[in-house]
């Protein structure tokens, strides 16, 4: 696969407008076509294509979708830009399979040993609620996000937050729309909406995300990207009905912020934030989160992680990581 990568990315250096070039990846290079239930398939044997979330394939995609849609209607100015809406899926895989084959105890080891090797820093502040989503509402968070890198200053090119991951806090294995989706005969991804069961439809609401635009975070933005995110992210075009109707049934809490009771777990303390709400017994935890956020609310202090809280409270300091 690496004449492939080799191939992607000479296609996303040509000097022909940026769509051209998008449009050459998806319908020459992986066959794109949207099915009868509007779900993006790519030629089946690329599916296993693994790709470091360091290749320059991501950014410099990422930068032609920057370039191809700068304007307030994002991605749902025309069928191009639906079928990239799709695609961020496929982008999301290829990083997945290259972490995958890191060592580990599981997903976030994995993720972790192959920050150190890259000698990279991991962002922990990005909000989770929306991949927090539950059909009945919860007592406290299970997943977090993490994404890379953490910021970037460059101009163009740029790979801040772009990667992103979901990982249940308690296991450290991914949350993703890949661990629920199942093949057909031909290879294909079986998009048939009454394949699947509510309950792995759970995954496909909380799914990862690539991310076109760039997110503040918890970092400064320049003013020429400051609105990228939401226009090429959040604004977005039509889903497939699979996660159409996922994210119907599994609904994404509010934010404390916004008069809601969400509160991300996992903030600046990262893996000490994780080893800390690990160390709380699972029928102490639904008080300590509301402990957390009534504190929050009340406070108006900034949300610095779990650890930090519980290590500044004396009642539940005991499980504070140091």
């Amino acid at each position: 696969m690496t004449e492939k990568l080799n191939q992607l990315i000479r296609i996303l250096d040509l000097d022909i407008s940026p769509k051209q070039r998008l449009k050459m990846v998806l319908d020459d290079e992986f066959a794109v076509s949207v099915d009868q239930n509007e779900f993006l398939q790519i030629a089946p044997a690329y599916l296993g294509l693994k790709i470091s979330p360091r290749s320059p394939f991501f950014v410099k995609f990422r930068q032609l979708v920057m370039d191809a849609y700068p304007t307030s209607r994002g991605l749902k100015e025309d069928e191009l830009g639906r079928k990239l809406h799709l695609f961020r899926s496929y982008l999301d895989l290829f990083y997945l399979n290259y972490i995958h084959q890191y060592p580990g105890q599981n997903d976030f080891q994995r993720l972790l040993n192959f920050a150190h090797r890259q000698k990279i820093q991991l962002d922990y502040e990005t909000a989770s609620n929306y991949h927090n989503r539950t059909r009945n509402g919860a007592c406290y968070p299970h997943n977090m996000k993490v994404q890379l890198m953490r910021n970037s200053w460059r101009l163009r090119n740029n790979p801040a937050r772009m990667v992103e991951f979901i990982i249940n806090i308690d296991r450290g294995e991914f949350i993703s729309e890949w661990n629920t989706y199942k093949l057909t005969e031909n290879g294909e991804v079986d998009s048939e909406l009454t394949h699947y069961s509510i309950e792995e439809l759970g995954e496909v609401a909380n799914t990862e995300s690539f991310n076109y635009g760039i997110p503040h975070g918890g970092y400064y933005v320049y003013p020429r990207f400051q609105r990228t995110h939401q226009f090429l992210d959040v604004q977005q075009p039509r889903d497939n009905l699979v996660r159409q109707r996922a994210k119907k049934i599994y609904r994404a809490p509010k934010g404390y912020h916004n008069g809601g009771q969400f509160a991300d777990l996992i903030k600046s303390g990262g893996v000490k934030d994780a080893k800390a709400w690990q160390r709380i017994p699972h029928d102490f935890r639904a008080e300590v989160y509301q402990s957390f956020v009534k504190h929050l609310v009340s406070s108006g202090m900034p949300n610095w992680g779990i650890n930090y809280y519980l290590s500044s409270t004396m009642r539940y300091r005991q499980y504070s990581v140091i």
